[in-house]
C-alpha cells in the first residue's frame, strides 16, 4: 500500500529550534557530510547521505532536509534523481524502498522492498524516460515506474535465461536503452513493446572486455560513454561509442564513481579527481583539490548548463563551484553518524563518536566528540586517539569533561580544550598489550572528588585518581573471574557498581574512608540471583538507579531490579528479581523485555524507565516497569535503526536523545526533571493560534504538582498532576471538547502547599 506524507511546510523550514519541538515530536541529528549522490533542478541542488537528502536553494542560499522526520520512509539512501519533466525528486534505498517527493507530499512505493526475493533489492539509479515513466536500475534488473499511477508498470530481468542482473545505470541512446551491469553492456529497442522478454535484450559483444563490470554511463556530443570498473588499484577505462565502434578516452582514472553530462560538457568523477571536458578530443580541466579544504573525496557529480559544478563529497557534503568560487554546503549537524554514548547536561549535549566491537575489540574510529550547544552542532576530532566510548561531566568544575577511550586511556577537557591525557605512562591505567590497548569502559566521580575508572582486560581493572592527582590501581580481575569490564555507576550512598559483561556479573566496591587503599575497600563480586537463590540472567549491559534508589539492570534476557541495593554486602538480605507484567500468556507469567537484549536504561523526571534494546528499538515503561507506555521502532517512528546504543534525557526539556548504530535522533518527552522549588513557571506555546491542535505544556514545576485550569469565571476546565517538572494539556475541557476563544488561567500548587504559581493561556479560535 502506498503511503502519502504531506510535507508542504516541512520542506521550507530549514531548522527547528528546541523550543519549537512539540511534545511527542521528533527531530533528527543526522550527519549529511559524508555525501554520496547529487542531482539538481533549476532552483535547487539535492545531495544525499545515508540517512536522507538535503537541498540547497541556489538563489537564496537556504538549506532544507528530507529525512524520516520530515516524510521520507526509510534510511540507507542509495540513489536520487530529479525529473527534467515534472517537479519530482525520486529517492531510492538499499533495501529496495522508493519515495517520490513532490512539492506537497511524499509518495512511498514499497513494492520492491516488500517483495519476497533472494539477492539484493538495492536501488542504484533513476532514468526519467518521460514525464510518466522512470527506469530504475536495481540489484536484480530494471523496474519501470508509472508516475501517473504511482505504481510499478514492468520489471525487466535481462540476464541469461531471464535471470536477475545487477544494473548500475541506464541511458537511452539512438533509440535504444542501454544498461550498465556487472556483466557487460546490455541494450534493447526502446520502442519494443516486449522489453519484459529477456530475449529482446542483447549483450554488446563489440565492446572490449565484454563481460566486465560497467558502473556508470552518460550521453555527450552524440556518443554513449561508459565506465569499465576494473577494481580498486587498477585504472578504470572510460569507453566511447559513436554508434558504430568503441574507442577509449586517452586518460585513465582510478575508481570512477560517476559520469555526468549536459549539452556542452562531460564530467568524470573519480578517486583521483574530477575531469571536465568541453569536447572529447581536447584535454580536460582537471580538479584534484578544493582551494580552502584539506581533503578531496568526490563521490558524485552534476554539471549545470552554466558550467557550474556540484559534487557530493565524502567529507564536506555538497561542494558547489559557481564560476571559480567553491563553497561547502551542509546542514548543521554532527560530522558523522557515529553516536555510541550520549550525555545531556543542563547546557549542552555531548556525544561519544567511537565504538567497540561485539567481541570487545577496537573499532579504530578517530576520537570524536559531537557537541550540541544553543541548537548548533560542532565536532572535535583528535587524530592522536581513537574510539571515545563514554563521557562524564565533572560535578566539581564547570565545563570539565572526562572521556573514556577504548584504546587510549582517558582524555580530559575544560572549556573545550584538552587539559590531560591519562595513560599507562602517567597513571595506574594499564594496556592489554603494548600499544594502544588501554581500554577504559566507564568513569565516575564520588562525592570526595575521586575519579574512578574501569580498565578492561588487565589485572588492575579498577583505578582511582585522588583529588591531589595521585593514581592507584586495584587487582580485582581474579575476583571477577572475567577479563572484560565495562561501565561503572555510583549509588546515592557512594557504592561503586561495575559491569562485567559476557556473563561476568557485577563487581561492587564500597571504597570506605580511604579510597586509595585497598584495605579500606569492601568488595563483592556476584552474578544475579533471586530471593530463593535461583540464578538470573548474568550477561549485563547497563545499570541505572531510579529516583527511589532502586537499581535497574539491563541484560541480554530482559530487565532485573533490586529494591534494596544498599544491602548488597548482606548476602542473605540482597537479591534481584524480574519485573512481572500483568498479562499472562498460555498461563505463564510474562517478564519485562525477557526476550530482548537491553543495551541502555534512562530514568526520566517522572521516574519512568526508558529501555534501549539491540533489536527492538525503545520502550517507555511506567515507574514500576509493569506497564508499557510507548514502544518506538524503525517501522512506527523516525528511528533510523532498532539497535539502540545509548539513551540520555535532557533534564530541563525532557528531550530524549537516542543514539543508534545508524545515527542520533531525539524525541520530546513529557517529563522533565523536577526541582525542589518552582522555577520559572510558564506555558508553551502561548498564545494558542487557530492552526495549532497539539499539546500545551506548563513547565518549571516540582514533582506531583497539582495544576488546575479554569476560565476567567472560575469554572474548572481541566485538572492534572505533573510528571516530574511539567504537565501537558490537549486544550480540551473535561468533556473532550476543544475550548473556545478566550483567556484561561492555570493554578499550580505542590502537595505541601508551600509552592504555588498562576499564569494565563490565550486561545484564539
Amino acid at each position: 500500500m502506498k503511503k502519502f506524507f504531506v510535507i508542504a511546510l516541512v520542506l521550507y523550514l530549514p531548522f527547528v529550534a528546541i523550543s519549537q519541538v512539540p511534545l511527542g515530536g521528533w527531530r533528527e541529528h543526522f550527519s549529511f557530510r559524508p555525501s554520496k549522490k547529487v542531482t539538481a533542478s533549476q532552483e535547487k541542488v539535492f545531495t544525499s547521505s545515508d540517512n536522507g537528502v538535503f537541498w540547497y536553494d541556489i538563489a537564496d542560499g537556504t538549506i532544507g532536509k528530507l529525512t524520516t522526520v520530515t516524510g521520507l520512509s526509510d534510511i540507507g539512501v542509495s540513489a536520487i534523481g530529479y525529473s527534467p519533466f515534472i517537479n519530482l525528486l525520486a529517492v531510492g534505498y538499499e533495501n529496495g524502498n522508493i519515495d517520490l517527493v513532490y512539492n506537497d507530499r511524499v509518495v512511498n512505493l514499497p513494492y520492491i522492498f516488500q517483495k519476497p526475493m533472494q539477492g539484493s533489492k538495492q536501488i542504484n539509479d533513476f532514468y526519467f524516460i518521460d514525464e510518466n515513466r522512470i527506469f530504475i536500475s536495481t540489484g536484480f534488473g530494471i523496474v519501470v515506474i508509472n508516475v501517473a499511477k504511482n505504481e510499478i508498470a514492468d520489471t525487466y530481468y535481462i540476464g541469461d535465461g531471464g535471470s536477475g542482473e545487477w544494473v548500475w545505470q541506464t541511458q537511452v541512446y539512438n533509440n535504444r536503452v542501454y544498461a550498465a551491469t556487472d556483466n557487460g553492456i546490455y541494450s534493447a529497442d526502446i520502442n519494443n513493446p516486449l522489453l519484459i522478454l529477456y530475449s529482446n535484450w542483447i549483450v554488446d559483444n563489440d565492446i572490449p572486455s565484454v563481460s566486465n563490470r560497467y558502473n556508470s554511463m552518460a550521453v555527450f556530443d552524440g556518443r554513449l560513454i561508459v565506465n569499465q570498473s576494473t577494481g580498486e588499484e587498477v585504472a578504470d577505462i572510460v569507453r566511447v561509442f559513436d554508434g558504430e565502434q568503441w574507442t577509449t578516452l586517452d586518460l585513465s582514472y582510478l575508481t570512477v564513481a560517476a559520469l555526468n553530462s549536459n549539452n556542452n560538457r562531460f564530467g568524470v568523477c573519480s578517486r583521483q579527481g574530477v575531469s571536465i571536458y568541453s569536447n572529447l578530443s581536447s584535454y580536460p580541466e582537471l580538479i584534484t583539490s578544493y582551494p580552502s579544504h584539506g581533503s578531496f573525496k568526490p563521490n558524485d557529480i552534476h554539471i549545470f548548463n552554466s558550467g557550474d559544478l556540484a559534487l557530493a563529497d565524502g567529507d564536506y557534503g555538497l561542494m558547489l563551484r559557481q564560476g571559480q568560487a567553491w563553497k561547502a554546503v551542509a546542514p548543521n549537524a554532527p560530522n558523522n553518524n557515529n553516536s555510541y554514548f550520549v550525555l545531556p547536561t543542563s547546557d549542552e549535549l555531548l556525544v561519544a563518536a567511537g565504538a567497540r566491537t561485539d567481541t570487545w575489540g577496537n573499532r579504530y574510529y578517530t576520537f570524536g566528540l559531537h557537541t550540541f550547544t544553543s541548537n548548533s552542532w560542532s565536532t572535535k576530532f583528535n587524530y592522536n586517539y581513537m574510539d571515545a566510548v563514554r563521557i562524564i561531566e565533572s560535578p566539581f568544575a564547570p565545563n570539565e569533561y572526562y572521556v573514556a577511550t577504548w584504546g587510549d586511556g582517558i582524555v580530559a577537557y575544560r572549556d573545550g580544550i584538552e587539559i590531560e591525557h591519562y595513560n599507562p605512562d602517567n597513571s595506574s591505567l594499564q594496556s592489554v598489550i603494548p600499544g594502544r590497548y588501554c581500554r577504559i569502559g566507564g568513569l565516575t566521580f564520588d562525592k570526595n572528588r575521586n575519579l574512578w575508572a574501569t580498565n578492561s582486560g588487565v589485572p588492575n581493572m579498577l583505578s582511582v585518581r585522588s583529588p591531589e592527582g595521585s593514581w592507584k590501581g586495584f587487582p580485582y580481575q581474579t575476583l571477577i573471574g572475567s577479563e572484560r569490564i565495562s561501565d561503572i555507576l555510583i549509588s546515592p550512598s557512594g557504592i561503586l557498581w561495575v559491569v562485567a559483561p559476557s556473563g561476568g556479573g557485577l563487581l561492587v566496591v564500597d571504597p570506605g574512608d580511604n579510597p586509595t587503599e585497598q584495605e579500606s575497600h569492601t568488595v563483592r563480586s556476584f552474578k544475579p540471583y533471586d530471593a530463593s537463590g535461583v540464578s538470573l540472567p548474568n550477561d549485563i549491559n547497563s545499570l541505572a538507579f531510579d529516583r527511589d534508589g532502586y537499581l535497574w539492570v539491563g541484560t541480554t534476557e530482559g530487565v532485573l531490579v533490586s529494591y534494596n541495593p544498599s544491602r548488597v554486602f548482606e548476602t542473605s538480605a540482597f537479591y534481584m528479581q524480574k519485573v512481572k507484567i500483568p498479562d499472562v500468556v498460555d498461563g505463564l507469567a510474562v517478564f519485562l523485555l525477557e526476550n530482548e537484549t537491553v543495551t541502555s536504561i534512562a530514568i526520566d523526571g517522572a521516574n519512568r524507565k526508558w529501555f534501549g534494546t539491540q533489536r527492538s528499538g525503545v520502550f517507555l515503561q511506567t515507574a514500576d516497569g509493569s506497564t508499557q507506555i510507548k514502544h518506538f521502532t524503525k517501522s512506527n517512528s523516525p528511528l533510523p535503526s532498532n539497535n539502540i546504543q545509548s539513551i540520555g534525557i535532557h533534564p530541563k526539556t525532557g528531550e530524549v536523545f537516542i543514539a543508534t548504530d545508524r545515527g542520533l535522533i531525539s524525541y520530546r518527552g513529557d517529563a522533565t526533571e523536577p526541582t525542589s522549588k518552582f522555577g520559572k513557571v510558564y506555558a508553551f506555546p502561548n498564545p494558542i493560534r487557530p492552526d495549532y491542535d497539539g499539546i500545551i505544556t506548563i513547565t518549571g514545576l516540582v514533582d506531583k504538582t497539582v495544576v488546575k485550569i479554569t476560565d476567567v469565571s472560575g469554572n474548572l476546565v481541566y485538572e492534572t498532576e505533573s510528571l516530574g517538572g511539567q504537565v501537558t494539556w490537549d486544550g480540551r475541557n473535561r468533556y473532550g471538547d476543544r475550548v473556545a476563544t478566550g483567556v484561561y488561567l492555570y493554578f499550580c500548587a505542590d502537595k505541601q502547599g508551600e509552592e504555588s504559581a498562576v499564569g494565563k493561556i490565550l486561545f484564539i479560535r
